[in-house]
């Protein structure tokens, strides 16, 4: 039997669902768990429109399941896929965070005497994932409470599940964290990850500790970016010294991207009067795109476009290799943050307003 490969990019995944109202086709339990299944091999949504749509279309299914097959063991994972999905719709209607919902039925599962080993494996990575989020959200300050957690979960998917791949995502995204905040912590995991079998992982390790060191170097000295705009605006942030700006890594493309957008509009919308700033650096490859998706969304702030994706000039200097990527620089020049994303940005912006 195939079990839901759970989201290893919950964004990427939910974007491929599709919607239907009407589960009285799907007869049995197999039939339903079919249908699941395949939501995750669907195209992905073109606009937040049909997202929302889809989106809504998964967690009615796995509700459906939930529901109509209580004793089913598969009940476990498509509870992991409703409250994903859940979650993904409180984020896009700037709802309160809902750690604690996804939290309360990944222990559940854990707990679950007939819950499969994988689906168990699926819970663990996502709670480590969720609160891997609101360490990455909180600000210059880690919450050590937190931090203790998710070391706990990688420590014991690592234990229950020693050859899981997501073991070294999770220990990637803790040194993407860390790496300004606690550049000792974040260099010591990379280190690890360096001496990794597999060729892959080792290789962006060794890339991640050369970003690491241009890391420490950022704590330094202020950030010297210039460029000209798309729109021929010319960029220049010594110039934006005494205002809050956010320096936006991403792209069209970028399912995670697309959706974290309509928070970053608002908060620009909301703090712009009061001295925030935005400046973008598009991965994109074909201008027409770019050009479409902000005006589409009311991305009103300059943007960097060179159409060399992957290897674009500003992002390939900063060490930039996952995207998004939001730097939030302070009134100084200095980066403060470079996992200012999610929830809690207007409160960051805010905070470094106020400085």
């Amino acid at each position: 039997m195939r079990r839901i490969a759970l989201f290893a990019s919950v964004w990427v995944s939910l974007a491929a669902a599709v919607w239907a109202a009407d589960f009285s086709q799907f007869k049995t339990a197999d039939e339903l768990w079919d249908h699941i299944q395949k939501l995750e091999k669907a195209e992905p949504a073109h606009d937040q429109a049909q997202f929302i749509e889809r989106l809504e279309g998964f967690r009615s299914a796995a509700s459906e399941f939930e529901s109509r097959y209580p004793k089913d063991p598969r009940r476990w994972d498509v509870k992991l896929i409703r409250v994903q999905a859940e979650s993904v719709r409180a984020k896009i209607d700037n709802s309160p965070p809902t750690l604690g919902a996804v939290l309360a039925v990944t222990k559940e599962v854990l707990a679950a005497p007939d819950a499969h080993p994988e689906t168990k494996a699926d819970a663990r990575y996502l709670q480590a994932r969720v609160r891997m989020d609101a360490l990455g959200s909180s600000g210059s300050a880690i919450d050590p409470a937190v931090r203790a957690a998710v070391n706990e979960d990688i420590a014991d998917l690592r234990k229950d599940h020693p050859d899981d791949t997501r073991i070294a995502v999770l220990q990637f995204q803790l040194a993407q964290i860390l790496k300004l905040r606690d550049p000792d912590a974040a260099e010591s995991i990379l280190r690890e990850l360096e001496g990794n079998q597999n060729i892959e992982i080792a290789g962006m390790a060794q890339r991640q500790l050369d970003s690491l060191q241009f890391s420490r170097k950022l704590a330094k000295e202020p950030l010297d970016l210039k460029f000209q705009a798309v729109d021929g605006t010319q960029i220049d942030l010594a110039k934006l010294r005494g205002k809050v700006v956010l320096v936006d890594f991403w792209a069209t493309w970028c399912g995670p991207c697309r959706m974290e957008m309509p928070n970053v509009v608002a908060t620009y919308t909301q703090l712009h009067d009061r001295g925030f700033e935005i400046v973008g650096v598009s991965l994109d490859q074909d201008k027409d795109k770019l050009l479409n998706y902000t005006k589409q969304v009311g991305m009103t702030w300059p943007e960097y476009f060179d159409a060399k994706g992957w290897r674009n000039d500003i992002s390939s200097r900063y060490g930039v290799n996952q995207i998004p990527s939001a730097w939030l620089v302070d009134k100084k020049g200095f980066v403060r943050s470079t996992e200012a994303r999610g929830d809690d940005l207007a409160g960051q912006v805010k905070a470094l307003l106020a400085e």
